[in-house]
């Protein structure tokens, strides 16, 4: 047998002994950034990947579009305000055909993203939460001295601005101090377009309790469709995702299947009742029959989204993710490391990727459209990473 395995050798040589295989890394390549610090969600667009950062100048934002192969900048666009501007949420930065939104609380930039051009900019008297798109408007509500709360639009070109309606404590909501959130748009069969939204108010001049409401606004008629008072008690800010007829909000410990026409519960999905199921900042993913629930604690679900029946969980992720987004059936979002989910059975792909324990992985992941490498920052530096070498 020995004879048999050392045929071909010379008399005085051995086998060779195999290398021991090279570990790939999976960074492609790295942008340094100027300071450690958050960075606004990435967007991939023409061949090119958008971002922010903070400058190492006080109060300057840097705008940067690299090319997504190469690294080279193709341009980069200076944004000087009073006080820091944090476009850092994933509610906050957004893609529309040529057009960049960057916003925080306070302040939005409307940028060509072709060119880096700013083409208008807003500043509030008050604060704003959240930011989002439907068709060519942006929107954006404010809430003013716990008394009122006002939803806007502005014409993503020109910037003209745009009142819908406000919501009082005395009108709506019991007393309760108002604070609309971001919405989606339904089209009632009548063809009139409905806003379905959440109005996330607060007793601060009753019981000092939180308190979910949920409303639709006839954009068409210019006039509440309904109105319904507690749906559940504390609830998240994450805007609501919509599916045909149906909508899909977070509540207190529940994930909601409404029906827009009416307010009416469609399906209730329970989340769990630890102190962290009550606030969840992840948005709700719609992915063919699924709906996709991400709590701020370890478990991500996967439920019926014609009723609400369990398709999936998995309980050893992490917590307190961020944006989920999603590409070829996998779910990326980063909580301290990058996780991705296989959408169809709930099992990980990526398992906490950190790069060996060095950076901030905390940040969305965008996604090149066809080769499979995604693009996402660490605080310090800006990354683009083949997940096939992320093990």
């Amino acid at each position: 047998m020995l004879a048999a395995n050392l045929v071909g050798c010379k008399s005085n040589e051995w086998p060779p002994v195999p290398e021991p295989p090279v570990a790939q890394s999976p960074v492609i390549w790295k942008k340094g950034l100027e300071r450690s610090g958050l960075t606004s969600t990435p967007l991939y667009y023409q061949d090119n990947i958008l971002f922010g950062h903070h400058a190492k100048e006080t109060n300057n934002y840097l705008v940067y579009c690299l090319n997504a192969k190469t690294v080279d900048s193709v341009w980069q666009t200076r944004i000087v305000t009073p006080f820091e501007f944090n476009p850092f949420d994933g509610q906050m930065s957004f893609l529309s055909n040529d057009k960049l939104v960057l916003s925080d609380s306070k302040r939005m930039f409307v940028l060509n993203a072709m060119s880096g051009e700013i083409l208008w900019n807003y500043t509030d008297p008050n604060n704003f939460g959240g930011v989002c798109i439907i068709d060519n408007n942006i929107y954006i509500a404010e809430a003013v001295l716990r008394e009122t709360s006002t939803m806007y639009r502005f014409d993503i070109n020109t910037g003209v601005k745009e009142k819908l309606f406000t919501i009082n404590r005395s009108e709506y909501g019991s007393n309760y101090s108002p604070d609309v959130l971001m919405p989606v748009k339904w089209v009632h069969p009548s063809g009139d377009e409905i806003l379905v939204l959440q109005n996330r108010t607060y007793g601060w001049f009753t019981d000092m309790e939180s308190k979910m409401d949920i409303l639709a606004w006839n954009l068409t008629a210019d006039s509440m469709l309904w109105y319904r008072d507690r749906l559940d008690g504390f609830s998240s800010q994450a805007r609501p995702a919509i599916d045909g007829d149906k909508v899909y909000f977070y509540g207190d410990h529940h994930t909601y299947c409404i029906n827009p026409a009416t307010g009416e519960t469609i399906w209730k999905y329970f989340i769990g009742n630890g102190p962290e199921d009550d606030f969840n900042i992840a948005n709700i993913l719609i992915i063919e029959d699924k709906v996709i629930i991400k709590p701020d604690n370890e478990h991500i679900h996967a439920v019926n989204k014609e009723t609400g029946e369990r398709i999936w969980v998995n309980e050893k992720t992490e917590a307190s993710p961020g944006l989920l987004t999603v590409h070829k059936d996998t779910i990326w979002f980063a909580s301290a490391g990058i996780f991705g989910i296989n959408a169809n059975t709930g099992e990980k792909v990526i398992d906490d990727w950190n790069n060996g324990g060095y950076g901030s992985w905390i940040f969305p992941v965008a996604h090149h459209p066809t080769n499979g490498t995604i693009f996402t920052s660490d605080a310090t530096g800006f990354y683009c990473l083949n997940p096939k070498y992320m093990k």
